[in-house]
Protein backbone atom coordinates (compact mmCIF):
# COMPACT_ATOMS: atom_id res chain seq x y z
CA UNK A 1 0.00 0.00 0.00
CA UNK A 2 1.47 3.39 -0.74
CA UNK A 3 1.98 5.77 1.96
CA UNK A 4 0.59 9.49 0.98
CA UNK A 5 2.93 12.32 1.75
CA UNK A 6 2.39 15.56 3.79
CA UNK A 7 2.38 17.07 0.47
CA UNK A 8 -0.23 15.16 -1.21
CA UNK A 9 -2.30 15.70 1.67
CA UNK A 10 -2.42 19.34 1.70
CA UNK A 11 -2.49 19.45 -1.89
CA UNK A 12 -5.42 18.60 -4.87
CA UNK A 13 -4.41 15.99 -6.82
CA UNK A 14 -4.56 18.54 -10.04
CA UNK A 15 -2.53 20.48 -7.85
CA UNK A 16 0.43 18.53 -7.53
CA UNK A 17 1.24 18.94 -11.14
CA UNK A 18 3.06 21.67 -9.90
CA UNK A 19 5.92 19.03 -9.45
CA UNK A 20 6.13 19.33 -13.10
CA UNK A 21 7.34 22.90 -12.98
CA UNK A 22 10.85 23.18 -14.58
CA UNK A 23 10.58 27.29 -13.29
CA UNK A 24 10.70 29.12 -16.45
CA UNK A 25 9.09 32.50 -14.93
CA UNK A 26 6.11 32.64 -16.87
CA UNK A 27 3.56 32.82 -14.14
CA UNK A 28 5.34 35.75 -12.08
CA UNK A 29 6.56 37.76 -15.18
CA UNK A 30 2.30 38.00 -16.14
CA UNK A 31 1.55 38.13 -12.69
CA UNK A 32 -0.10 41.82 -11.74
CA UNK A 33 0.17 41.44 -8.38
CA UNK A 34 3.95 40.43 -8.67
CA UNK A 35 4.65 43.53 -10.27
CA UNK A 36 2.77 45.59 -7.43
CA UNK A 37 4.26 44.48 -4.42
CA UNK A 38 7.28 42.57 -5.80
CA UNK A 39 9.16 42.51 -2.71
CA UNK A 40 6.66 40.62 -0.96
CA UNK A 41 5.14 37.97 -3.75
CA UNK A 42 6.35 35.84 -6.35
CA UNK A 43 3.79 33.45 -7.49
CA UNK A 44 6.45 30.76 -8.76
CA UNK A 45 8.36 30.90 -5.55
CA UNK A 46 5.38 30.99 -3.50
CA UNK A 47 3.89 28.01 -5.38
CA UNK A 48 6.96 25.82 -5.51
CA UNK A 49 7.55 26.59 -1.41
CA UNK A 50 3.87 25.61 -0.74
CA UNK A 51 4.89 22.11 -2.77
CA UNK A 52 7.58 21.79 -1.08
CA UNK A 53 7.47 22.66 2.15
CA UNK A 54 3.16 22.76 2.99
CA UNK A 55 3.31 23.12 6.61
CA UNK A 56 5.80 26.19 6.54
CA UNK A 57 3.58 27.38 3.83
CA UNK A 58 0.19 26.98 5.59
CA UNK A 59 2.00 30.01 8.31
CA UNK A 60 2.49 32.23 5.34
CA UNK A 61 0.73 35.01 4.20
CA UNK A 62 1.45 34.33 0.18
CA UNK A 63 -0.92 31.78 -0.80
CA UNK A 64 -3.53 34.22 1.00
CA UNK A 65 -2.44 36.94 -1.75
CA UNK A 66 -3.43 35.57 -5.18
CA UNK A 67 -5.85 37.76 -6.81
CA UNK A 68 -7.17 35.02 -8.54
CA UNK A 69 -6.91 37.00 -12.24
CA UNK A 70 -5.43 33.21 -13.78
CA UNK A 71 -3.02 34.63 -15.83
CA UNK A 72 -0.38 32.60 -14.46
CA UNK A 73 -1.97 29.47 -15.42
CA UNK A 74 -3.20 31.04 -18.91
CA UNK A 75 0.07 31.81 -19.96
CA UNK A 76 1.85 28.74 -18.20
CA UNK A 77 3.31 26.53 -21.26
CA UNK A 78 2.68 23.37 -18.73
CA UNK A 79 -1.28 24.49 -18.35
CA UNK A 80 -0.35 24.20 -14.69
CA UNK A 81 -2.57 25.98 -12.03
CA UNK A 82 -0.71 28.51 -8.87
CA UNK A 83 -4.38 30.07 -8.25
CA UNK A 84 -5.94 26.59 -7.75
CA UNK A 85 -2.79 25.37 -5.54
CA UNK A 86 -3.20 28.65 -3.11
CA UNK A 87 -6.92 28.01 -3.30
CA UNK A 88 -6.48 24.57 -1.63
CA UNK A 89 -4.23 25.88 0.94
CA UNK A 90 -6.76 28.65 1.99
CA UNK A 91 -9.21 26.05 2.63
CA UNK A 92 -6.90 23.28 3.82
CA UNK A 93 -5.88 26.04 6.12
CA UNK A 94 -8.95 27.39 7.62
CA UNK A 95 -10.20 23.57 8.09
CA UNK A 96 -6.91 22.81 10.36
CA UNK A 97 -5.87 25.54 11.92
CA UNK A 98 -7.27 27.61 15.19
CA UNK A 99 -8.96 30.81 14.46
CA UNK A 100 -6.67 32.92 16.35
CA UNK A 101 -3.59 32.13 13.64
CA UNK A 102 -5.99 32.76 10.69
CA UNK A 103 -7.18 36.08 12.00
CA UNK A 104 -3.49 37.03 12.33
CA UNK A 105 -2.80 36.11 8.99
CA UNK A 106 -5.97 37.81 7.55
CA UNK A 107 -4.72 41.02 9.56
CA UNK A 108 -1.46 41.18 7.82
CA UNK A 109 -2.94 40.70 4.46
CA UNK A 110 -5.56 42.91 4.78
CA UNK A 111 -3.02 45.63 5.76
CA UNK A 112 -0.52 44.89 3.06
CA UNK A 113 -3.35 45.51 0.69
CA UNK A 114 -4.38 48.78 2.46
CA UNK A 115 -0.74 50.10 2.35
CA UNK A 116 0.30 49.12 -1.56
CA UNK A 117 -2.33 48.27 -3.57
CA UNK A 118 -4.99 50.86 -5.31
CA UNK A 119 -9.16 49.69 -4.45
CA UNK A 120 -7.60 47.59 -1.78
CA UNK A 121 -10.96 46.62 0.00
CA UNK A 122 -12.88 45.79 -3.99
CA UNK A 123 -9.69 43.50 -4.43
CA UNK A 124 -9.74 41.63 -1.30
CA UNK A 125 -12.92 41.15 -0.82
CA UNK A 126 -13.33 39.90 -4.46
CA UNK A 127 -10.25 37.67 -4.14
CA UNK A 128 -10.32 36.53 -0.72
CA UNK A 129 -13.80 35.78 -1.09
CA UNK A 130 -15.29 35.22 2.58
CA UNK A 131 -18.15 32.86 1.32
CA UNK A 132 -15.84 30.16 -0.14
CA UNK A 133 -14.05 29.40 3.35
CA UNK A 134 -15.50 27.44 6.08
CA UNK A 135 -18.26 29.07 8.49
CA UNK A 136 -16.09 29.92 11.14
CA UNK A 137 -12.93 30.90 8.94
CA UNK A 138 -15.09 32.84 6.88
CA UNK A 139 -16.03 34.93 9.46
CA UNK A 140 -13.14 36.05 10.42
CA UNK A 141 -11.82 36.66 7.27
CA UNK A 142 -14.79 39.28 6.91
CA UNK A 143 -13.97 40.45 10.03
CA UNK A 144 -11.31 41.40 9.15
CA UNK A 145 -12.12 43.10 5.67
CA UNK A 146 -14.86 45.28 7.74
CA UNK A 147 -12.34 46.24 10.11
CA UNK A 148 -10.15 47.24 7.23
CA UNK A 149 -13.38 49.07 5.97
CA UNK A 150 -12.99 51.19 8.60
CA UNK A 151 -9.79 51.94 8.68
CA UNK A 152 -9.73 52.80 5.39
CA UNK A 153 -12.82 55.01 5.56
CA UNK A 154 -10.50 57.31 7.36
CA UNK A 155 -9.75 60.51 5.41
CA UNK A 156 -5.98 61.25 4.87
CA UNK A 157 -6.59 64.19 2.52
CA UNK A 158 -3.59 64.07 0.26
CA UNK A 159 -0.77 67.52 -0.52
CA UNK A 160 -1.52 68.17 -4.62
CA UNK A 161 2.49 68.30 -5.02
CA UNK A 162 2.38 68.87 -8.79
CA UNK A 163 0.35 71.84 -10.63
CA UNK A 164 -0.96 69.49 -13.42
CA UNK A 165 -4.20 68.14 -13.56
CA UNK A 166 -5.23 64.94 -14.96
CA UNK A 167 -8.84 63.38 -16.11
CA UNK A 168 -9.75 60.26 -16.10
CA UNK A 169 -12.84 58.69 -18.24
CA UNK A 170 -15.18 56.11 -17.02
CA UNK A 171 -15.48 55.24 -12.97
CA UNK A 172 -15.04 51.72 -12.87
CA UNK A 173 -11.74 49.59 -11.69
CA UNK A 174 -9.14 50.15 -14.03
CA UNK A 175 -10.59 54.27 -13.60
CA UNK A 176 -10.76 54.54 -9.84
CA UNK A 177 -7.40 52.30 -9.49
CA UNK A 178 -5.56 55.18 -11.39
CA UNK A 179 -7.56 58.11 -10.02
CA UNK A 180 -6.37 56.05 -6.19
CA UNK A 181 -2.40 56.45 -7.36
CA UNK A 182 -2.48 59.45 -9.22
CA UNK A 183 -3.87 61.02 -6.35
CA UNK A 184 -1.12 59.71 -4.12
CA UNK A 185 1.58 60.29 -6.20
CA UNK A 186 0.19 64.40 -5.77
CA UNK A 187 -2.02 64.83 -8.60
CA UNK A 188 -5.46 66.63 -8.79
CA UNK A 189 -7.79 64.06 -10.59
CA UNK A 190 -10.97 64.45 -11.92
CA UNK A 191 -13.20 61.68 -13.05
CA UNK A 192 -15.56 61.52 -15.40
CA UNK A 193 -18.78 58.91 -15.29
CA UNK A 194 -21.40 58.92 -17.66
CA UNK A 195 -23.96 57.02 -15.29
CA UNK A 196 -25.54 58.65 -12.52
CA UNK A 197 -23.64 56.70 -9.86
CA UNK A 198 -19.56 55.87 -10.12
CA UNK A 199 -18.69 52.81 -9.80
CA UNK A 200 -18.73 51.17 -13.07
CA UNK A 201 -18.87 47.07 -13.47
CA UNK A 202 -18.46 47.49 -9.76
CA UNK A 203 -21.71 48.44 -9.18
CA UNK A 204 -23.79 47.73 -12.28
CA UNK A 205 -22.35 44.21 -13.44
CA UNK A 206 -21.65 42.08 -10.25
CA UNK A 207 -23.94 40.30 -8.74
CA UNK A 208 -24.71 41.69 -4.60
CA UNK A 209 -23.49 37.89 -3.66
CA UNK A 210 -19.94 38.41 -4.62
CA UNK A 211 -19.85 42.42 -4.48
CA UNK A 212 -22.04 44.46 -2.48
CA UNK A 213 -23.07 48.40 -3.60
CA UNK A 214 -21.83 49.39 0.26
CA UNK A 215 -18.13 48.18 -0.60
CA UNK A 216 -17.99 50.28 -3.92
CA UNK A 217 -19.24 52.98 -1.99
CA UNK A 218 -17.17 52.50 0.76
CA UNK A 219 -13.96 52.35 -1.63
CA UNK A 220 -15.53 55.56 -3.34
CA UNK A 221 -16.07 57.95 -0.43
CA UNK A 222 -12.58 57.30 0.49
CA UNK A 223 -11.32 58.44 -2.83
CA UNK A 224 -13.64 61.41 -2.66
CA UNK A 225 -12.46 62.05 1.16
CA UNK A 226 -8.53 62.52 -0.10
CA UNK A 227 -9.63 64.98 -2.97
CA UNK A 228 -10.19 62.63 -6.06
CA UNK A 229 -13.00 64.50 -7.94
CA UNK A 230 -15.84 62.20 -9.31
CA UNK A 231 -18.29 63.81 -11.93
CA UNK A 232 -21.31 61.85 -12.55
CA UNK A 233 -23.83 62.10 -15.27
CA UNK A 234 -20.67 63.35 -17.24
CA UNK A 235 -20.30 61.36 -20.64
CA UNK A 236 -17.61 62.27 -23.22
CA UNK A 237 -18.51 62.60 -26.67
CA UNK A 238 -21.55 65.60 -27.01
CA UNK A 239 -20.90 68.26 -24.40
CA UNK A 240 -17.58 67.48 -23.18
CA UNK A 241 -14.63 66.07 -25.88
CA UNK A 242 -11.32 65.16 -25.37
CA UNK A 243 -10.20 67.85 -26.89
CA UNK A 244 -12.02 70.21 -24.72
CA UNK A 245 -10.60 68.46 -21.70
CA UNK A 246 -7.35 69.68 -23.02
CA UNK A 247 -8.77 72.75 -23.24
CA UNK A 248 -9.61 73.33 -19.68
CA UNK A 249 -6.21 72.43 -18.80
CA UNK A 250 -5.76 68.59 -18.05
CA UNK A 251 -2.14 67.84 -19.35
CA UNK A 252 -3.23 63.97 -19.81
CA UNK A 253 -6.52 61.67 -19.96
CA UNK A 254 -6.90 58.26 -19.17
CA UNK A 255 -9.64 56.39 -20.72
CA UNK A 256 -10.90 53.18 -19.17
CA UNK A 257 -14.69 53.26 -19.88
CA UNK A 258 -14.61 49.31 -19.52
CA UNK A 259 -16.11 47.37 -22.34
CA UNK A 260 -20.41 47.55 -21.35
CA UNK A 261 -21.85 46.68 -24.69
CA UNK A 262 -22.96 42.81 -24.93
CA UNK A 263 -21.59 40.54 -27.95
CA UNK A 264 -24.53 39.40 -30.14
CA UNK A 265 -24.84 35.82 -30.99
CA UNK A 266 -25.89 36.91 -34.70
CA UNK A 267 -28.23 33.25 -35.27
CA UNK A 268 -31.87 33.65 -36.63
CA UNK A 269 -34.56 34.27 -33.27
CA UNK A 270 -32.05 36.59 -31.27
CA UNK A 271 -34.83 39.14 -31.19
CA UNK A 272 -36.92 36.68 -30.03
CA UNK A 273 -38.99 38.14 -26.59
CA UNK A 274 -37.34 36.39 -24.10
CA UNK A 275 -34.05 36.79 -24.93
CA UNK A 276 -31.76 38.87 -22.88
CA UNK A 277 -28.05 40.03 -22.80
CA UNK A 278 -25.72 39.20 -20.43
CA UNK A 279 -24.94 42.72 -19.46
CA UNK A 280 -28.31 44.22 -19.29
CA UNK A 281 -29.71 41.46 -17.33
CA UNK A 282 -26.96 41.84 -14.39
CA UNK A 283 -26.94 45.38 -14.83
CA UNK A 284 -30.97 45.41 -14.19
CA UNK A 285 -30.90 42.89 -11.18
CA UNK A 286 -28.29 45.20 -9.58
CA UNK A 287 -30.03 48.39 -9.93
CA UNK A 288 -33.12 46.67 -8.25
CA UNK A 289 -35.25 46.90 -11.44
CA UNK A 290 -37.88 43.97 -10.95
CA UNK A 291 -36.78 40.64 -13.03
CA UNK A 292 -38.20 37.94 -13.34
CA UNK A 293 -37.14 34.74 -15.09
CA UNK A 294 -38.91 31.86 -16.28
CA UNK A 295 -38.85 28.03 -15.13
CA UNK A 296 -36.46 27.14 -17.76
CA UNK A 297 -33.57 28.97 -18.24
CA UNK A 298 -30.40 28.97 -20.85
CA UNK A 299 -27.19 31.01 -20.57
CA UNK A 300 -25.02 30.46 -23.70
CA UNK A 301 -21.47 31.15 -22.12
CA UNK A 302 -18.76 30.27 -20.25
CA UNK A 303 -16.93 33.33 -18.85
CA UNK A 304 -17.37 35.15 -15.69
CA UNK A 305 -20.43 36.78 -17.28
CA UNK A 306 -22.44 33.69 -18.27
CA UNK A 307 -21.66 31.93 -14.43
CA UNK A 308 -22.45 35.27 -12.90
CA UNK A 309 -25.90 35.48 -14.64
CA UNK A 310 -26.91 32.18 -14.38
CA UNK A 311 -26.25 31.97 -10.47
CA UNK A 312 -28.16 35.19 -10.27
CA UNK A 313 -31.00 33.43 -12.41
CA UNK A 314 -30.70 30.61 -10.43
CA UNK A 315 -31.82 32.88 -7.24
CA UNK A 316 -34.66 34.19 -9.20
CA UNK A 317 -35.86 30.48 -9.33
CA UNK A 318 -35.40 30.01 -12.74
CA UNK A 319 -33.56 26.06 -13.83
CA UNK A 320 -30.68 26.85 -14.98
CA UNK A 321 -28.95 25.50 -18.08
CA UNK A 322 -25.07 26.62 -19.50
CA UNK A 323 -24.56 26.10 -23.06
CA UNK A 324 -20.90 26.77 -23.76
CA UNK A 325 -19.15 25.74 -26.96
CA UNK A 326 -15.89 24.03 -25.58
CA UNK A 327 -15.37 21.58 -22.59
CA UNK A 328 -16.32 22.19 -19.61
CA UNK A 329 -12.27 21.93 -18.64
CA UNK A 330 -11.99 25.26 -21.02
CA UNK A 331 -14.47 27.01 -19.91
CA UNK A 332 -12.97 30.98 -19.11
CA UNK A 333 -14.77 31.60 -16.01
CA UNK A 334 -13.39 31.40 -12.40
CA UNK A 335 -13.21 27.10 -11.68
CA UNK A 336 -14.15 27.54 -7.85
CA UNK A 337 -17.09 29.33 -9.16
CA UNK A 338 -18.39 26.82 -11.80
CA UNK A 339 -18.02 24.44 -8.90
CA UNK A 340 -20.24 26.41 -6.52
CA UNK A 341 -22.76 27.25 -9.20
CA UNK A 342 -23.16 23.21 -9.70
CA UNK A 343 -23.60 22.81 -5.69
CA UNK A 344 -26.39 25.95 -6.04
CA UNK A 345 -28.27 23.49 -9.31
CA UNK A 346 -26.65 24.99 -12.47
CA UNK A 347 -26.77 22.50 -15.23
CA UNK A 348 -23.64 22.60 -17.65
CA UNK A 349 -24.31 21.20 -21.49
CA UNK A 350 -20.50 21.78 -22.92
CA UNK A 351 -19.15 21.29 -26.06
CA UNK A 352 -22.26 22.59 -28.01
CA UNK A 353 -23.19 25.82 -30.35
CA UNK A 354 -26.76 27.43 -30.96
CA UNK A 355 -27.56 27.69 -34.45
CA UNK A 356 -31.25 28.69 -33.99
CA UNK A 357 -33.63 30.18 -31.22
CA UNK A 358 -37.19 28.98 -31.90
CA UNK A 359 -40.42 30.96 -30.84
CA UNK A 360 -44.04 29.52 -29.67
CA UNK A 361 -46.41 32.15 -29.81
CA UNK A 362 -43.95 35.00 -29.80
CA UNK A 363 -41.71 34.00 -26.99
CA UNK A 364 -38.50 31.89 -26.41
CA UNK A 365 -39.87 28.06 -26.51
CA UNK A 366 -36.19 26.06 -27.33
CA UNK A 367 -33.14 26.25 -28.61
CA UNK A 368 -31.58 24.17 -32.06
CA UNK A 369 -27.79 23.33 -30.91
CA UNK A 370 -25.15 21.23 -32.48
CA UNK A 371 -22.47 19.43 -30.76
CA UNK A 372 -19.07 20.52 -31.28
CA UNK A 373 -15.22 18.53 -31.41
CA UNK A 374 -12.00 20.26 -31.33
CA UNK A 375 -10.55 21.66 -34.38
CA UNK A 376 -7.03 23.76 -34.82
CA UNK A 377 -5.92 25.69 -32.05
CA UNK A 378 -6.21 29.56 -31.45
CA UNK A 379 -4.34 32.37 -30.83
CA UNK A 380 -5.06 31.65 -27.51
CA UNK A 381 -3.73 27.97 -27.20
CA UNK A 382 -7.42 26.67 -27.31
CA UNK A 383 -9.21 24.36 -29.64
CA UNK A 384 -11.17 26.09 -32.28
CA UNK A 385 -14.68 24.40 -31.90
CA UNK A 386 -15.85 22.39 -35.19
CA UNK A 387 -19.54 21.55 -35.60
CA UNK A 388 -20.37 17.53 -36.03
CA UNK A 389 -22.89 17.12 -38.81
CA UNK A 390 -25.85 15.12 -37.59
CA UNK A 391 -26.34 15.60 -34.10
CA UNK A 392 -28.41 18.80 -33.93
CA UNK A 393 -30.17 18.91 -30.80
CA UNK A 394 -32.77 21.19 -29.07
CA UNK A 395 -32.89 22.65 -25.27
CA UNK A 396 -36.14 23.27 -24.29
CA UNK A 397 -35.63 27.26 -22.97
CA UNK A 398 -38.58 30.22 -21.51
CA UNK A 399 -35.79 32.52 -21.35
CA UNK A 400 -32.22 32.59 -22.87
CA UNK A 401 -29.02 34.76 -21.53
CA UNK A 402 -26.82 35.89 -23.98
CA UNK A 403 -23.27 35.95 -22.15
CA UNK A 404 -20.81 35.20 -25.14
CA UNK A 405 -18.82 38.13 -24.75
CA UNK A 406 -18.56 42.11 -24.06
CA UNK A 407 -17.55 45.08 -26.74
CA UNK A 408 -16.16 48.54 -25.25
CA UNK A 409 -18.64 51.64 -26.97
CA UNK A 410 -15.57 53.66 -28.54
CA UNK A 411 -17.78 56.21 -30.03
CA UNK A 412 -16.60 59.25 -28.31
CA UNK A 413 -13.05 59.11 -29.50
CA UNK A 414 -11.55 61.23 -31.80
CA UNK A 415 -10.26 60.20 -34.99
CA UNK A 416 -6.54 60.69 -34.03
CA UNK A 417 -6.84 57.69 -31.69
CA UNK A 418 -6.40 54.36 -33.13
CA UNK A 419 -8.89 51.44 -32.43
CA UNK A 420 -7.35 47.85 -33.75
CA UNK A 421 -9.46 44.69 -34.08
CA UNK A 422 -11.65 43.88 -31.83
CA UNK A 423 -13.21 47.32 -30.88
CA UNK A 424 -10.67 48.14 -28.73
CA UNK A 425 -7.97 50.63 -28.24
CA UNK A 426 -4.52 50.04 -29.35
CA UNK A 427 -2.04 51.43 -26.72
CA UNK A 428 1.88 51.12 -26.63
CA UNK A 429 1.92 47.91 -24.16
CA UNK A 430 4.92 49.22 -22.02
CA UNK A 431 3.60 52.61 -21.09
CA UNK A 432 -0.46 52.53 -22.48
CA UNK A 433 -0.05 55.80 -24.39
CA UNK A 434 -2.29 55.79 -27.64
CA UNK A 435 -1.46 57.41 -30.68
CA UNK A 436 -2.64 60.58 -29.29
CA UNK A 437 0.31 62.29 -27.05
CA UNK A 438 -0.82 62.63 -23.55
CA UNK A 439 -4.34 60.07 -23.90
CA UNK A 440 -3.63 56.58 -22.34
CA UNK A 441 -5.99 54.12 -21.80
CA UNK A 442 -6.18 50.56 -19.91
CA UNK A 443 -8.61 47.96 -18.74
CA UNK A 444 -11.15 46.27 -20.45
CA UNK A 445 -11.26 49.11 -22.88
CA UNK A 446 -7.62 47.88 -24.26
CA UNK A 447 -7.19 44.40 -22.95
CA UNK A 448 -11.08 43.14 -24.04
CA UNK A 449 -12.80 41.34 -20.71
CA UNK A 450 -10.35 40.55 -18.15
CA UNK A 451 -10.75 39.77 -14.30
CA UNK A 452 -11.60 43.20 -12.26
CA UNK A 453 -8.19 42.90 -10.49
CA UNK A 454 -6.37 42.93 -14.12
CA UNK A 455 -8.31 46.31 -15.03
CA UNK A 456 -7.27 47.47 -11.56
CA UNK A 457 -3.61 46.85 -12.18
CA UNK A 458 -4.05 48.67 -15.13
CA UNK A 459 -4.95 51.04 -13.87
CA UNK A 460 -2.05 51.00 -11.20
CA UNK A 461 0.61 50.56 -14.75
CA UNK A 462 -1.44 53.50 -15.98
CA UNK A 463 -0.99 55.91 -13.35
CA UNK A 464 2.96 55.00 -12.67
CA UNK A 465 3.20 56.08 -17.17
CA UNK A 466 1.17 59.11 -16.32
CA UNK A 467 3.38 60.10 -13.60
CA UNK A 468 6.70 59.66 -15.81
CA UNK A 469 5.02 61.39 -18.78
CA UNK A 470 4.28 65.00 -16.92
CA UNK A 471 7.60 64.42 -15.14
CA UNK A 472 9.09 64.83 -18.75
CA UNK A 473 6.95 67.30 -19.88
CA UNK A 474 7.61 69.53 -17.57
CA UNK A 475 11.41 69.17 -17.65
CA UNK A 476 11.35 70.36 -21.54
Amino acid sequence: MTKTSPSQKLISPEALRISECYECGVCTANCPLAKIIPETYNPRTTMLRAFLDPQRSKAQIGPWLCMRCRRCSKRCPQKLSPHELFFHIRTNTSEKSHIDDISQRMDEVTRLLEEELPLPLISGWLCLRPDEMPDMTGKVVEEELMKSIKRHREPHPKAMNHVEKVAVIGSGPAGLAAAYELNKKGYSVTVFEKSPNPGGMLRNSIPDFRLSKDLVDAEIAHLESVGVVIKANAPIGNGISIAKLFEERYKALFVATGAGRSTTLRVQGEQIEGVIPGLEFLRKVKLGEKMTVEEKVAVIGGGNLAIDAARTALRLGGKVAVLYRRSRKEMPSDPTDVIRAEKEGLQIQPSCIPRKILAKDGKVAAIECIKTKPGQYDRNGRFLPVPIEGTEFTVEADTVIVAIGQQADLDFLPEKIQVGKGNIIVTNPFTLETSMKGVFAGGDVVSGPASVFEAIYAGWKAAISIDGYLKAESSH
